[in-house]
Protein backbone atom coordinates (compact mmCIF):
# COMPACT_ATOMS: atom_id res chain seq x y z
CA UNK A 1 0.00 0.00 0.00
CA UNK A 2 1.38 3.66 -0.66
CA UNK A 3 0.04 6.29 1.34
CA UNK A 4 -0.02 10.20 0.52
CA UNK A 5 0.26 13.19 2.44
CA UNK A 6 0.64 16.47 1.50
CA UNK A 7 2.82 17.84 4.01
CA UNK A 8 4.16 22.09 5.09
CA UNK A 9 6.40 21.82 7.76
CA UNK A 10 6.07 18.32 9.24
CA UNK A 11 2.32 18.74 9.51
CA UNK A 12 -0.40 18.14 7.17
CA UNK A 13 -1.30 21.04 4.62
CA UNK A 14 -4.25 22.63 5.43
CA UNK A 15 -5.89 22.34 1.86
CA UNK A 16 -4.70 19.73 -0.98
CA UNK A 17 -5.99 21.54 -3.91
CA UNK A 18 -2.94 24.19 -3.21
CA UNK A 19 -0.19 21.54 -1.55
CA UNK A 20 3.55 22.06 -2.98
CA UNK A 21 4.77 18.84 -1.74
CA UNK A 22 3.67 15.38 -0.71
CA UNK A 23 5.24 12.54 1.83
CA UNK A 24 4.31 9.10 0.07
CA UNK A 25 4.77 6.44 2.56
CA UNK A 26 5.07 2.66 1.08
CA UNK A 27 3.21 0.29 4.12
CA UNK A 28 3.87 -3.61 3.88
CA UNK A 29 2.15 -5.72 6.71
CA UNK A 30 1.09 -2.56 8.65
CA UNK A 31 4.68 -1.06 9.11
CA UNK A 32 6.37 1.71 6.75
CA UNK A 33 9.36 0.39 4.90
CA UNK A 34 10.12 3.92 2.85
CA UNK A 35 9.22 7.17 2.56
CA UNK A 36 9.48 9.33 -0.67
CA UNK A 37 9.06 13.06 -0.89
CA UNK A 38 7.60 14.33 -4.14
CA UNK A 39 6.52 17.86 -5.46
CA UNK A 40 3.02 18.78 -6.63
CA UNK A 41 3.30 21.99 -9.26
CA UNK A 42 -0.08 21.11 -11.15
CA UNK A 43 -2.88 23.45 -9.95
CA UNK A 44 -5.71 22.61 -12.24
CA UNK A 45 -8.19 20.09 -11.49
CA UNK A 46 -7.42 17.13 -14.19
CA UNK A 47 -3.82 18.02 -14.44
CA UNK A 48 -3.72 17.86 -10.42
CA UNK A 49 -5.38 14.70 -10.41
CA UNK A 50 -3.12 13.43 -13.04
CA UNK A 51 -0.18 14.28 -11.43
CA UNK A 52 -1.22 12.92 -8.06
CA UNK A 53 -2.47 9.59 -9.89
CA UNK A 54 0.57 9.14 -11.54
CA UNK A 55 2.45 8.69 -7.48
CA UNK A 56 0.17 5.52 -7.49
CA UNK A 57 -0.97 5.91 -3.95
CA UNK A 58 -3.69 4.01 -2.98
CA UNK A 59 -4.92 5.63 -0.01
CA UNK A 60 -4.51 10.05 0.55
CA UNK A 61 -4.80 11.49 4.32
CA UNK A 62 -5.64 15.15 3.70
CA UNK A 63 -6.85 18.03 5.08
CA UNK A 64 -9.04 20.22 3.04
CA UNK A 65 -10.39 18.86 -0.30
CA UNK A 66 -12.40 20.17 -3.05
CA UNK A 67 -15.05 18.35 -3.81
CA UNK A 68 -14.14 17.79 -7.66
CA UNK A 69 -11.12 16.75 -7.11
CA UNK A 70 -12.06 14.35 -4.75
CA UNK A 71 -14.62 12.54 -6.98
CA UNK A 72 -11.91 12.37 -9.32
CA UNK A 73 -10.02 10.60 -7.50
CA UNK A 74 -12.32 8.35 -5.34
CA UNK A 75 -13.38 7.46 -8.79
CA UNK A 76 -9.67 6.04 -9.59
CA UNK A 77 -10.05 4.17 -6.43
CA UNK A 78 -7.56 6.11 -4.03
CA UNK A 79 -9.30 6.19 -0.46
CA UNK A 80 -9.53 9.46 0.58
CA UNK A 81 -9.45 10.54 4.37
CA UNK A 82 -9.97 14.24 3.98
CA UNK A 83 -10.15 16.82 6.54
CA UNK A 84 -7.74 16.18 9.66
CA UNK A 85 -4.90 17.83 10.70
CA UNK A 86 -1.90 17.51 13.40
CA UNK A 87 2.21 16.60 12.70
CA UNK A 88 2.46 14.55 9.56
CA UNK A 89 4.57 11.17 11.92
CA UNK A 90 1.68 11.19 14.51
CA UNK A 91 -1.43 10.80 11.98
CA UNK A 92 0.90 8.23 10.08
CA UNK A 93 1.13 5.98 13.77
CA UNK A 94 -2.69 6.41 13.90
CA UNK A 95 -3.26 5.56 10.37
CA UNK A 96 -1.43 2.68 11.10
CA UNK A 97 -3.20 1.75 14.36
CA UNK A 98 -6.81 2.82 12.98
CA UNK A 99 -6.94 5.60 14.99
CA UNK A 100 -7.51 8.72 12.49
CA UNK A 101 -11.08 9.19 13.68
CA UNK A 102 -9.52 10.52 17.28
CA UNK A 103 -10.91 14.27 17.54
CA UNK A 104 -7.20 15.37 17.79
CA UNK A 105 -6.76 14.53 14.36
CA UNK A 106 -9.99 16.47 12.91
CA UNK A 107 -9.78 19.98 11.28
CA UNK A 108 -11.25 22.82 13.58
CA UNK A 109 -14.82 22.80 12.61
CA UNK A 110 -15.11 19.43 11.35
CA UNK A 111 -15.68 17.69 14.31
CA UNK A 112 -18.44 18.40 15.64
CA UNK A 113 -20.68 16.76 12.88
CA UNK A 114 -19.40 13.13 13.76
CA UNK A 115 -21.01 13.67 17.19
CA UNK A 116 -24.53 15.17 15.64
CA UNK A 117 -24.58 12.12 13.07
CA UNK A 118 -23.97 9.62 15.25
CA UNK A 119 -20.77 7.84 13.11
CA UNK A 120 -17.74 7.10 14.05
CA UNK A 121 -16.38 7.17 10.61
CA UNK A 122 -13.33 8.77 10.24
CA UNK A 123 -12.98 8.81 6.36
CA UNK A 124 -16.09 11.14 5.52
CA UNK A 125 -17.83 13.78 6.06
CA UNK A 126 -21.59 13.55 5.75
CA UNK A 127 -23.00 14.48 2.39
CA UNK A 128 -23.72 17.78 1.50
CA UNK A 129 -21.60 19.05 4.25
CA UNK A 130 -18.46 21.37 3.82
CA UNK A 131 -16.83 20.67 0.35
CA UNK A 132 -17.01 16.88 -0.14
CA UNK A 133 -19.31 14.58 -2.45
CA UNK A 134 -17.76 11.49 -3.19
CA UNK A 135 -16.31 10.17 0.02
CA UNK A 136 -15.36 6.85 0.76
CA UNK A 137 -18.06 4.19 2.42
CA UNK A 138 -18.58 3.56 6.07
CA UNK A 139 -16.65 2.04 8.47
CA UNK A 140 -12.91 2.64 7.14
CA UNK A 141 -13.87 0.96 3.86
CA UNK A 142 -13.14 3.73 0.88
CA UNK A 143 -14.88 3.26 -1.72
CA UNK A 144 -15.11 4.72 -5.21
CA UNK A 145 -17.56 7.64 -6.73
CA UNK A 146 -19.72 4.77 -8.66
CA UNK A 147 -19.75 2.18 -5.43
CA UNK A 148 -22.54 1.87 -3.31
CA UNK A 149 -21.58 2.97 0.32
CA UNK A 150 -23.18 4.59 3.58
CA UNK A 151 -25.16 7.28 3.35
CA UNK A 152 -25.74 6.93 -0.62
CA UNK A 153 -29.01 6.26 -2.09
CA UNK A 154 -30.11 4.58 -5.11
CA UNK A 155 -29.88 6.32 -8.54
CA UNK A 156 -27.20 8.32 -10.50
CA UNK A 157 -25.60 11.61 -11.42
CA UNK A 158 -24.98 11.26 -15.40
CA UNK A 159 -22.81 14.12 -16.95
CA UNK A 160 -25.05 15.57 -20.21
CA UNK A 161 -21.58 15.85 -21.91
CA UNK A 162 -19.98 12.66 -21.82
CA UNK A 163 -21.94 10.63 -20.48
CA UNK A 164 -20.05 9.88 -16.96
CA UNK A 165 -22.24 8.07 -14.14
CA UNK A 166 -21.97 8.39 -10.49
CA UNK A 167 -23.68 7.56 -7.80
CA UNK A 168 -26.33 9.82 -6.78
CA UNK A 169 -25.50 11.33 -3.24
CA UNK A 170 -27.96 12.09 -0.45
CA UNK A 171 -29.11 15.83 -0.07
CA UNK A 172 -26.30 17.03 -2.66
CA UNK A 173 -28.27 17.66 -5.68
CA UNK A 174 -27.05 16.31 -9.06
CA UNK A 175 -26.39 19.73 -10.66
CA UNK A 176 -23.93 20.50 -8.17
CA UNK A 177 -21.71 17.77 -8.71
CA UNK A 178 -19.13 18.06 -11.35
CA UNK A 179 -18.00 15.11 -13.75
CA UNK A 180 -14.93 13.65 -12.72
CA UNK A 181 -14.13 12.93 -16.14
CA UNK A 182 -14.64 16.44 -17.97
CA UNK A 183 -15.54 18.94 -15.54
CA UNK A 184 -19.42 19.94 -16.78
CA UNK A 185 -21.97 19.72 -14.37
CA UNK A 186 -24.17 16.37 -13.86
CA UNK A 187 -27.64 16.19 -13.76
CA UNK A 188 -29.93 13.30 -12.10
CA UNK A 189 -30.38 10.05 -14.65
Amino acid sequence: MRLAIPEHQGRISPVFDEAGRVLLVDINEGREVRREERSLSRSDLPARAGEFLNLEANVLICGAISAPLEAVLASSGVRVIGFLCGPVDGVIAAFLNGETSKPEFWMPGCGGWRKRMGRGRSDTMPRGFGMGSARGGGGGQGRSAGGSGGGRMGGACVCPKCGEKVAHTVGRPCNRMVCPKCGANMTRA
